[in-house]
């Protein structure tokens, strides 16, 4: 049987977590016995990431066709054209943010395109719509796929892993201002008050994303108030290693994900970095992955005191932040996530 070679289409930028969820399924490729490439004809790509990913400007070199989609629609007519050049059978999409069957209004992160235009595209481009939405029903046409795995992880109480800061989150700011602001507060409120903070991603220091104004807005001002440092994104492939410089890493969910319960790469990468995976009310959906360990290392209504009892008794939070470690190491290591993947196509 000829070995699957799958050529991803997205819209790729080195500072955004889908990019370090693709170079996962890249390295993860031979053990699951297929090959990865970006397709370069059928992307978007920013000057550093064919550094780091490997690109395929040769359509006939694939076998197997996969978009990837989050916030934008970023194939012109003429790409969608040469798309379709590759048998349907063996064309799929992730649908990362949940466009398709989803009414507008409800996608807070997609006012720029209607519903209705989502769901046009995907009709065109394919049959197979996987999503990784663990709440609630699936919409018609779709199929549950995760989508993201637990990368390499380092267990809370290894001695290699220094701590410089009490709390920090790494992450854009895509409609997390609030949830970010209420947690930083808490930190200070805490007895004893978390003091070192840092935020490190895009959109934080006031600037926004154009057309997306309302979901990047931030106010820097307020944070710095807090004590909390404001960094810029950290460099490709270093994200997990920058999270577990911290005790504490909150886990923060959009709108749009607390409201139909989409798996993020977050979930896991904070997982996997050895910091505290802290969870907010928004996120109760995450029980069905973490297990009801995530009980222990839930904000709840009173993030303050949470916050409070996971620093002061730290040991016993990270022997149950590494038993979710265990529990999900094979279930969705990114191997096994390959393996599911190319199951679709059969």
């Amino acid at each position: 049987m000829t070995r699957p070679r799958i050529l991803i289409s997205g819209n790729f930028h080195w500072q955004a977590g889908f990019s370090q969820t693709v170079a996962a399924y890249v390295r993860a490729a031979d053990e699951a016995g297929c090959d990865i490439r970006i397709s370069g004809p059928l992307s978007r790509l920013d000057d550093e990431v064919p550094r780091h990913l490997p690109v395929e400007h040769d359509m006939s070199w694939c076998t197997h066709l996969v978009f990837m989609f989050e916030a934008r629609q970023f194939l012109s007519p003429e790409q969608i054209e040469l798309a379709c050049s590759i048998p349907r059978d063996r064309r799929l999409i992730i649908d990362f943010d949940g466009h398709w069957g989803i009414a507008d209004g409800v996608q807070v992160e997609s006012r720029k395109y209607s519903a209705e235009s989502w769901q046009v595209l995907y009709s065109t481009l394919s049959d197979l719509i996987l999503q990784p939405k663990v709440a609630g029903p699936l919409p018609p046409g779709a199929e549950f796929f995760k989508c993201f795995g637990l990368p390499p992880a380092r267990h809370p109480l290894n001695p290699d892993r220094k701590i410089d800061y009490d709390l920090q989150y790494i992450g854009s700011n895509w409609d997390r201002w609030q949830p970010l602001a209420e947690v930083m507060a808490a930190a200070k409120r805490a007895e004893p008050p978390l003091r070192s903070l840092r935020v490190c991603g895009r959109w934080w220091d006031g600037e926004t994303c154009p057309g997306f104004e309302e979901i990047t807005f931030s106010e820097p001002g307020r944070l710095r108030g807090l004590g909390v440092e404001i960094h810029p994104p950290v460099p490709f492939g270093n994200v997990i290693e920058e999270m577990g410089r911290a005790l504490i890493s909150p886990i923060l969910v959009s709108a749009l994900v607390g409201g139909t319960g989409l798996l993020t790469a977050r979930l896991f990468e904070t997982l996997a970095s050895g910091s505290l995976p802290v969870v907010p009310p928004e996120a109760e959906f995450m029980a069905s992955v973490y297990g009801d360990a995530v009980e222990h290392l839930r904000l709840g209504s009173d993030s303050a005191t949470a916050l409070t009892r996971m620093t002061v008794d730290f040991e016993r939070h990270a022997r149950i932040v590494g038993g979710i470690q265990d529990k999900l190491r094979e279930a969705y290591g990114y191997p096994r996530l390959l393996e599911d993947l190319l199951a679709f196509f059969r």
